[in-house]
């Protein structure tokens, strides 16, 4: 038998030419369309990462961290809301009364009282609270008539676990959120503090050495905003 030289259609697999339409042997795979798609880290958002519930957890943290902060100052600075007896009684007052009557430590307490425990209700419960688990929560985390040392305490532990659960869901959503507040804080400082420069200035209340630093700092300003 004559050896026959492989033609090109013998090696690619062509079909013949005459090869008839039925013949399944040259049966080529059906064509697919292939749809492009986008994975999942370039459609996240690159300036938030985080999921929403880190991002909300990272927020009532934060509020319950200042709570407590504010609370820890005005126990420190004397405040007993333990043996606050006319306060206690004066919150019973109509709003219009209450506002009038109740002192400054006393508001400032209260505030305090709401941010935390909402800030805990409000992932525990969703959008709505109930009468029933607001009870709970001052009963169980805030400082009431005749409390003891001890007993006040506890509480304000069970102030600081609720303040490191919602941290600890957050991660490092967390850390972001303190450090755009507290970039946030300082920058209303410096604001502040240039305001009640410019303010002495326009009244000619700086003396000749004060004066030429504040017109310095002036200039600086003007080139970090360029």
């Amino acid at each position: 038998m004559d050896n026959q030289t492989p033609t090109a259609t013998d090696v690619l697999g062509l079909p013949p030419k005459k090869v008839a339409p039925w013949d399944t042997k040259y049966a080529q795979p059906a064509e697919t369309i292939q749809t492009p798609s986008v994975s999942a880290p370039l459609t996240e958002d690159i300036k938030n990462p985080f999921t929403d519930t880190q991002n909300k957890a990272a927020s009532f943290a934060y509020r319950q961290l200042k709570a407590i902060e504010e609370t820890d100052a005005l126990i420190a600075g004397g405040y007993n809301p333990s043996t606050d007896i006319f306060n206690y009684i004066a919150s019973g007052l109509p709003d219009i009364f209450e506002g009038l009557v109740t002192s400054s430590e006393y508001k400032q307490w209260q505030r305090a009282v709401t941010d935390l425990s909402t800030a805990q209700l409000r992932p525990e419960t969703g959008a709505v609270i109930n009468d029933s688990e607001i009870v709970w929560i001052d009963e169980t985390m805030w400082d009431k008539i005749w409390d003891e040392p001890p007993e006040r305490k506890k509480k304000r532990e069970a102030r600081y676990r609720a303040y490191m659960g919602n941290k600890v869901v957050a991660g490092k959503a967390y850390d972001r959120l303190v450090k755009e507040m507290e970039a946030g804080d300082q920058e209303k400082i410096q604001n502040d503090s240039l305001s009640a420069l410019t303010n002495m200035y326009n009244k000619g209340q700086l003396n000749e050495e004060q004066e030429a630093k504040y017109l310095e700092l002036q200039k600086l300003q003007k080139l970090g905003e360029q």
